[in-house]
């Protein structure tokens, strides 16, 4: 890339004061990452603009220590479409809580790393010194992500060794000490501040074996709400695989605690299954870190996460069934009368076995058809209000069922409301036309569950079974 080019970006604009990097809350706009699509990934590229002789655009090693082979081998996927090349490297910094700061140095032409986590594992992307103007340096002639105006630790680095390639030559590095904060991570260089700092997430991971001996593993995570649930998903999928990297039939149960600074901490449970251990893209699914990127995108005010705890146990077991049929007894039910609904289940290797789930039948749907359906707790999400507040927001998170257990649920062809955070059940048909006036943009949205019973499986369960049924318009008998 050519110095001037890298030059003319430190003239650019930035929407924080240089010395505004301590600050505990992330951008809302820190950058943009590419979405997966039909376009040929960097690397895809690159192998095809060599096979033309065409100058190609640099990969960034992205140094890795206290990673397991199949944690590389996940985040190798992950980040293939952004130019990241991930690679075993030496070890990471010390970054023991209370430890002394030792100041680091960096000059042209010396090696310096944006890094990404650090702890029991570490994360940086190691480039080159390019320029230094002060306290304002360029480095790596080239993005590391394309995001823009962002704000990562800058670390120096050490080069262990170069290994040369025809196809990739990449060289072996570890990080050594925190010197300064990327501010700009633009098309032609980063630039960053040595006079700068800025926070990163802790997370905690506690797993729990068969055996029921716990291992502990702490890390941070960069402050970036469109690479943290990322990190957050690696750090704990690694520590999952370090501390039982057994492929097998495996349960494990993830309770995720959000610290949200200033509010209640949202603790969310979830109960995993997997045939080969509990990989990174099981886990990214999780009801806790899928929390953390919907927090930080939420539609309503910027919020800071201070940290994020998480205990996972893990069982060597395939308790789980398929949801294969459902039934009532008689040829039909009457409104208000409590039904005992059996749920026929399949587990894996064994017979056939009926759970029965007590559900009542709402006196407001006497005379109408009903659709009962019993699902996977996971399948389900719970009926709560739109949210118009960030509060009502973080309320409906916390709100969900799990894979264990089995949701019936009676769903009419009457509408019931949710309005203002609110939901409104069991309305007539005249007060919805009032509710969803057209002399008014915010209107009542409908919903049409009457009755739902949530039962506790002994296994894991799966799928989803439906039946439609006429409810008598007698109520328990008596004529109306």
């Amino acid at each position: 890339t050519p110095i001037e080019s890298m030059l003319a970006e430190r003239a650019r604009t930035r929407r924080r004061a240089p010395i505004e990097l301590a600050a505990r809350e992330e951008d809302p706009e820190a950058g943009w990452l590419p979405a997966e699509s039909d376009e040929p990934s960097r690397a895809v590229r690159v192998a095809a603009s060599a096979a033309e002789g065409q100058l190609v655009r640099a990969s960034v090693p992205l140094s890795l220590s206290g990673f397991t082979a199949r944690t590389v081998a996940d985040l190798t996927e992950e980040l293939r479409p952004m130019g990241l090349v991930p690679m075993q490297a030496g070890g990471g910094r010390a970054t023991a809580p209370g430890a002394k700061a030792e100041p680091g140095h960096v000059e042209p032409g010396s090696a310096i790393g944006v890094e990404l986590v650090r702890g029991d594992m570490n994360m940086v992307g190691t480039g080159t010194v390019t320029y230094i103007d002060g306290a304002t340096v360029l480095a790596f002639g080239h993005p590391m992500f394309g995001i823009g105006e962002s704000y990562l630790p800058l670390v120096d680095a050490q080069i262990h060794a170069f290994m040369p390639s025809l196809s990739q030559s990449f060289k072996l590095s570890s990080p050594l000490h925190e010197i300064g904060v990327l501010v700009q991570d633009r098309a032609s260089c980063i630039i960053g501040n040595l006079d700068g700092r800025t926070s990163m997430m802790p997370i905690a991971v506690h797993v729990t074996g068969p055996d029921g001996r716990e291992r502990a593993f702490h890390a941070e995570v960069a402050r970036n709400r469109r690479l943290t649930g990322m990190l957050a998903s690696t750090v704990v999928s690694n520590a999952i695989s370090d501390a039982e990297p057994d492929v097998t039939d495996m349960v494990a149960t993830v309770t995720g605690k959000i610290a949200i600074h200033g509010r209640a901490p949202l603790e969310l449970r979830d109960v995993l299954f997997s045939t080969d251990g509990i990989s990174g893209h099981a886990l990214f699914a999780a009801r806790g870190l899928r929390a953390l990127g919907e927090l930080m995108f939420n539609p309503f005010e910027p919020l800071v996460v201070d940290r994020l705890d998480v205990d996972v146990r893990v069982a060597f077991r395939r308790d789980v069934a398929d949801i294969v049929g459902l039934s009532l007894p008689g040829d039909g039910v009457r409104a208000g009368q409590i039904v005992p609904v059996r749920v026929t289940l399949r587990p894996y290797a064994g017979a056939e076995y009926v759970e029965t789930v007590s559900v009542k039948i709402p006196n407001a749907v006497a005379g109408q058809a009903v659709h009962i359906e019993a699902a996977s707790g996971a399948m389900v999400r719970p009926e709560v209000p739109a949210p118009e507040t960030l509060a009502t927001y973080i309320d409906n998170l916390g709100k969900f069922y799990t894979a264990s257990n089995i949701v019936v649920s009676v769903q009419t062809t009457e509408e019931s409301a949710s309005l203002r955070g609110r939901l409104i059940q069991d309305l007539p048909g005249a007060a919805m036309d009032t509710l969803r006036s057209g002399n008014e943009t915010r209107r009542a949205d409908a919903y049409r569950v009457a009755e739902r019973t949530v039962f506790q499986s002994k296994r894991l369960v799966s799928g989803r079974q439906e039946l439609t049924v006429a409810v008598r318009d007698d109520v328990l008998g008596r004529a109306k």
